[in-house]
C-alpha cells in the first residue's frame, strides 16, 4: 500500500518505524524503551501515522520466535494486531495478510510464507527450497539433488 496523496497533500507526516521500536512496543523487555517506543508510536500516529515495512513484521516474527520464544500463535496474533491497528499503513497489505493467514495454520515460517504470496502475486511460481516444511505446500517444490 502506498502512502495516499491525501496524507501527502495535508502535510501529513507517515513515519517508519523500526524493528528494535516496534519489538519493545510487543515484547516490553526493557520497560524503558518500551515507554520510549510506545511515545514514537503515539506521536508517528498522531502526525500522520506509521508505516510498517515487510522487512519489519519479518524480523519482528522471526525475534519473537527464535529470541522471545512465542508460539506460533502468540507471533500471528501480535503480527495481526499490529498489521490492524489505526494510524497504520502495511505495506503490501494483502500480501502481508494472505502470508499471516498461512503462517498461522502452515509449518513454514511467515518469511516463507510472504515469499510464497509475493512470488504467487508476480505469478512466479513454484517456489524452490532446500526447507522440507515449506515444501509441504503445494505451490513449493524441494530443490533436486544431483
Amino acid at each position: 500500500m502506498m502512502i495516499s496523496s491525501e496524507q501527502l497533500s495535508k502535510g501529513r507526516l507517515v513515519v517508519t518505524l523500526d524493528t528494535n521500536v516496534v519489538l519493545r512496543i510487543v515484547y516490553k523487555d526493557d520497560p524503558a524503551q518500551a515507554d520510549l517506543a510506545v511515545t514514537s508510536w503515539r506521536r508517528a500516529a498522531k502526525a500522520g501515522g506509521v508505516f510498517l515495512t515487510e522487512t519489519v513484521l519479518v524480523e519482528l516474527a522471526w525475534v519473537l520466535r527464535a529470541a522471545a520464544k512465542f508460539g506460533r500463535s502468540d507471533v500471528a496474533a501480535a503480527l495481526r494486531h499490529l498489521c490492524q491497528s489505526v494510524d497504520i499503513t502495511v505495506q503490501n497489505e494483502a500480501i502481508v495478510l494472505a502470508a499471516l493467514e498461512r503462517y498461522e495454520v502452515g509449518p513454514a515460517d511467515f518469511s516463507d510464507y510472504l515469499i510464497l504470496e509475493e512470488a504467487s502475486a508476480a505469478r512466479a511460481l513454484p517456489v524452490v527450497t532446500f526447507d522440507r516444511e515449506f515444501a509441504q505446500e503445494p505451490e513449493v517444490e524441494l530443490a533436486l539433488h544431483g
